[in-house]
């Protein structure tokens, strides 16, 4: 595993540290949490769902949740959709002590960077990208987790998963989608750079 501290001293600056996952695949993990809604001070995680090198693992409260931090407190680049405004600060009200990524890519802003808009599901859509949970957003997630807590409805907690999940799995086909379209963009302005120097 590629240390904190080496990936520090790479010093990616911060339009330039989308860089950081082609050198560290392995050492970047992808992040969505599900909550009981959208206030950090009055609700909490109800489960943290995290994709590292081909694997998802769902962290799910009263369960399984505080295990997450091995997870977190050892891999350096964190990958979100809008995580710089919702997922890091109901994590770090939960884990107090965690520290924070080196490098947060938050694709919210990166597909902004290429003419993407929209949330997440509508950019998966511009891109292609189908799911099984299609039609399903926070609000959905949100019962769902009531349904389990109240009446231990499986089949509820089975698609609280899923949808994250997919949420989560999808955060990868995006991130690769924007990193190809941004080193084509750098490749095609270093060319234009070459040749004005040719022309002079």
């Amino acid at each position: 595993m590629i240390t904190k501290y080496y990936i520090k001293e790479f010093e990616f600056s911060e339009r330039d540290k989308w860089k950081a996952y082609i050198y560290f695949p392995s050492d970047t993990l992808f992040l969505d949490i599900e909550t009981e809604g959208i206030s950090k001070e009055l609700n909490e995680i109800t489960l943290i769902g995290i994709y590292k090198q081909g694997k998802y693992i769902p962290f799910i409260k009263d369960m399984n949740l505080e295990k997450a931090l091995k997870y977190l407190d050892t891999t350096p680049i964190w990958v979100t959709f809008g995580g710089e405004n919702f997922d890091l600060p109901f994590i770090k009200k939960k884990f107090p002590f965690l520290e924070m990524p080196i490098i947060h890519l938050d694709l919210f802003f990166l597909t902004r960077r290429i003419g993407l808009k929209g949330g997440l599901k509508k950019i998966e859509k511009q891109l292609g990208i189908n799911r099984k949970t299609d039609g399903m957003n926070g609000y959905h997630a949100v019962k769902l987790w009531k349904k389990w807590t109240r009446f231990k409805d499986k089949e509820a907690l089975r698609k609280l998963i899923l949808y994250n999940k997919e949420d989560v799995k999808n955060l990868k086909k995006i991130l690769d989608y924007v990193i190809n379209k941004l080193l084509f963009e750098e490749e095609r302005n270093e060319k234009e750079g070459h040749e004005g120097i040719i022309k002079i």
